[in-house]
């Protein structure tokens, strides 16, 4: 990595998932081995990271940002885990619509109050993309409201830790 990446990097808004909401998310899921793990709004990617060294089968990172795609592609390496990752550099929306595939774990932590969470609800209410046991992770500031139901989830349970809320969606019942 070049220097004027890392320069880059460092001044970029990325907002990192706290190790204790880190802690807190796989604590929930409890195992996530074998398990396919999308990691949205993936910034430098330590939840996918963790993911992948908990045993996940494949974590898929998508960021929008190509320098943060670098850092994790870095990151990847440095820890030898690459070959269980794919990095897409595009928009989680543009990836939401396209994708085809169904997902064990879809975690996001889009911008707090950036309006995100209403752009993937919107093709949440539309589209399955989590397997039949999956679950559906939002990172979001306790001030965002978020919608009951999509399509055939509901929020299962929520949690929080200061101003960070965690939100579990699962299939309805």
């Amino acid at each position: 990595m070049k220097s004027s990446d890392v320069r880059a990097i460092k001044k970029q808004t990325v907002r990192p998932t706290p190790a204790l909401v880190r802690k807190a998310i796989f604590d929930i899921l409890q195992n996530v081995e074998g398990k396919t793990f999308v990691d949205l709004y993936a910034g430098k990617g330590f939840v996918g990271l963790e993911a992948l060294k908990r045993g996940a089968k494949e974590v898929i990172f998508v960021e929008r940002d190509p320098v943060l795609c670098i850092f994790i592609k870095n990151s990847l390496q440095k820890n030898k885990i690459f070959e269980r990752a794919r990095i897409y550099n595009l928009d989680t929306v543009k990836f939401l619509q396209e994708t085809l595939i169904q997902y064990d774990v879809i975690f996001a932590d889009p911008p707090y109050e950036s309006g995100e969470l209403d752009r993937i609800f919107k093709i949440l209410d539309k589209k399955n993309i989590l397997k039949e046991d999956g679950i559906l992770i939002l990172q979001h500031h306790k001030k965002e409201s978020l919608k009951e139901n999509l399509k055939d989830l509901k929020i299962h349970k929520c949690y929080r830790y200061g101003d960070t809320l965690l939100t579990i969606y699962r299939r309805k019942e």
